[in-house]
């Protein structure tokens, strides 16, 4: 495909050479003038497919078919024409030759007018007027008029573009403009927290060679101001009466800008407060977040509003204030027991005697008569426990006695019922664990002599319910002197186990050994006396019975 740039196009047309060729035919069309100088006509086309190309020739005249010149455009695929007449219409074809001299067809005509030289007009644009705004001030649009090619006679297209000299400040417009309209508009937004001048330069382009181009430029001015502080919405809270104490955690606390240090007061108010007295904030100024507490008046129900305020001590916008609702609605309190700590005992402890404290109707203006019970989730191993409990007592006990020789866990219940038709209970839990001890096999006395170790010595451990992989070992000396309690070093693997004594250097005397097997609850200990002695003294003149 050829391409030409005159300023006007007069016709196109196909024509054929007389002497035809096997080379691929070309295409000629025409692209827009965009600067055409005085007496220059641009060509331009799309290659030919043959595989053995050698150039292209340009022929042009100023009649359509009557090529009266021809100029050779090598293998490029554009040319210039240049001293052509102006005012002048021209027709072009293009041909392709190879390497044997065979030339193809003419491509379609083009025809383009060499322009007279008629100087471009500039562009025109109104002048733009300083603006000034507030930091954080979010979208901003600039209107713009006046927007013309700069002459009646010249139908360009026109491109708006519009920089910023300090895009830390207000970033690049973005500009709103469709040619050949009059009027267009540009929008910014500055910088989060920016504040200063840019200076915004907004340029029309009509395309033209030369005076094209029309700029004007004016001041976006960003006044620093007080941000006011942060803090993220309040869900409404719904409690019961006689709820307890109550926490309601804040997010988002800041001072509402990266660019302000500021230190933050956090405050709350109620506005019941024979319902709910103020809150307590717990805060620690810049942190983002914190918290505030509240506990409801006894047996007080209904609601009230809660008022939560950061001040960032500005002149101004210095507060921002989240509001919540809690409601307290009237129930039955729940009776109460305190809690009860887990019991681990040996197996046939005997009876077992556990006090029950804190045990109330739950609320002052509540009198109820209160019944105890208690259960055994293994009565195998411990029975259902004995209440003792007159109401309306804060105390009591229950009684229970492990079934003989059972071992094993079971979760003793306690439960206080006020006899109300909803909250009536309350239950307490604890474990009891009987314990069958660990075994260590007894060890007898041991004698060795000064500045040696002894055998490794065997013994065994178990345990009836720990599996041995799971019980632990320990070793003692009452007599560090002799021997340190990091030289008894134990051996061996699961039930059968060694130990290995080491003396100090030098050192004789007594010293007891105590091993200790534990089961994480219980233990069982094997003491033994390791005697540390000197060794006797050779006897002395050894010699052969009959000789001197």
């Amino acid at each position: 495909m050829l391409y030409v740039v005159p300023s006007v196009v007069v016709s196109s047309n196909r024509v054929r050479c007389a002497a035809l060729s096997v080379l691929g035919a070309l295409f000629l069309a025409l692209l827009p003038l965009n600067a055409l100088a005085t007496g220059n006509i641009s060509l331009a086309w799309d290659p030919s497919s043959t595989t053995n190309l050698a150039g292209y020739n340009i022929y042009y005249g100023v009649a359509s078919l009557a090529y009266t010149n021809m100029v050779s455009a090598g293998t490029a695929t554009s040319i210039t024409i240049s001293n052509l007449v102006e005012g002048t219409t021209y027709y072009f074809a293009a041909t392709a030759y190879d390497t044997a001299g065979l030339e193809s067809d003419y491509s379609a005509e083009v025809s383009g007018l060499v322009s007279a030289n008629v100087p471009n007009q500039v562009p025109t644009l109104d002048a733009l007027v300083n603006v000034t705004i507030n930091e954080n001030a979010g979208l901003q649009t600039v209107t713009l008029s006046g927007i013309s090619s700069g002459a009646i006679t010249e139908v360009q297209t026109l491109a708006v573009t519009a920089t910023s000299s300090n895009p830390g400040i207000v970033p690049n417009p973005t500009v709103t403009y469709t040619s050949p309209n009059t009027a267009g508009s540009l929008t910014f937004t500055p910088v989060t927290s920016a504040v200063g001048s840019a200076i915004i330069t907004v340029s029309v382009n009509d395309g033209g060679a030369s005076n094209n181009i029309v700029s004007r430029s004016f001041t976006i001015t960003v006044n620093p101001v007080n941000q006011p502080p942060t803090l993220n919405a309040l869900a409404n809270v719904t409690i019961n009466e006689n709820a307890g104490l109550q926490t309601v955690n804040l997010s988002g606390i800041s001072s509402g800008a990266i660019n302000e240090a500021q230190t933050l007061a956090v405050t709350t108010t109620s506005s019941s407060l024979g319902i709910i007295p103020n809150p307590t904030v717990t805060y620690t100024s810049p942190n983002a977040a914190g918290s505030l507490t509240f506990t409801p008046v006894a047996s007080a129900s209904g609601s009230a509003i809660i008022t939560v305020s950061v001040n960032d001590g500005g002149a101004s916008n210095n507060i921002v204030s989240r509001s919540f609702t809690v409601t307290v609605n009237p129930v039955n309190q729940p009776p109460t027991l305190n809690a009860l700590a887990n019991i681990t005992i040996n197996a046939n402890a005997g009876p077992q005697t556990v006090n029950l404290s804190g045990i109330s109707s739950g609320a002052i203006n509540e009198a109820q008569t209160l019944a105890v019970t208690a259960t055994s989730s293994s009565p195998g191993i411990v029975p259902n426990p004995t209440v003792t409990y007159t109401s309306p007592n804060a105390v009591g006990s229950i009684r229970f006695t492990p079934v003989t020789s059972a071992s094993g866990s079971a979760t003793l219940t306690v439960t206080v019922n006020d006899g109300g038709a909803s909250n009536n209970i309350v239950s307490r839990s604890f474990t009891v664990t009987v314990n069958q001890p660990p075994t260590i096999s007894a060890i007898t006395n041991q004698i060795i002599a000064v500045d040696t170790a002894t055998q490794p010595i065997p013994f065994r451990i178990g345990d009836a319910e720990t599996p041995v992989s799971n019980l632990t070992l320990f070793a003692s000396s009452d007599n560090a002197a002799l021997v340190k309690t990091a030289n008894i070093v134990f051996g061996g693997s699961n039930s059968n186990r060694t130990v290995t004594v080491n003396p100090l250097t030098g050192q004789v005397g007594l010293v007891n050994i105590t091993l200790t097997v534990s089961d994480g609850t219980a233990t069982a200990n094997s003491v033994f006396q390791l005697s540390v002695r000197l060794k006797p003294a050779p006897p002395g003149n050894l010699r052969v019975a009959g000789l001197p």
